[in-house]
């Protein structure tokens, strides 16, 4: 009986797809996903809040809260320049439309005013949080 023998060479090295360009894509992806998830988390945080204070019956000073966020909006716009400038003074005259149909309609108006701040508040935490890991 013969026996043949080949010698395979140990030093070819195969270039893998997923170690060198896969990686890191998904890493960066995944940083991407997470500040969205932590907005989303936020947004919901301030919605539960706002859910739960519209619940407790205290009008008057949901009332005056939105009044006073109006009028924070309006101070922040005042400061800044640019077209966020514009969104935070639109914000800020819907917000003083919502205190007045608050005290005048319904207090369940509080639930648009907690959908607004909600929404600032994901836009703030995904600015910062994308800023900072991509």
């Amino acid at each position: 009986m013969k026996t043949l023998s080949t010698a395979i060479q140990q030093t070819q090295k195969t270039r893998s797809f997923t170690t060198e360009r896969f990686i890191p894509m998904l890493v960066s992806n995944m940083r991407g996903i997470m500040a969205l998830m932590y907005a989303g988390l936020a947004a919901a945080v301030v919605m539960t809040l706002s859910i739960w204070a519209a619940g407790l019956g205290i009008n008057t000073f949901l009332g005056v809260s939105t009044w006073a966020m109006a009028f924070v909006f309006l101070a922040v716009a005042v400061d800044s320049r640019g077209p966020l400038a514009f969104f935070q003074m639109t914000s800020g005259v819907a917000l003083l439309t919502i205190a007045l149909l608050q005290n005048s309609v319904s207090p369940d108006f509080f639930l648009l005013s907690g959908v607004l701040l909600a929404t600032w508040v994901a836009f703030a935490v995904f600015k910062r949080l994308s800023h900072q890991v991509l």
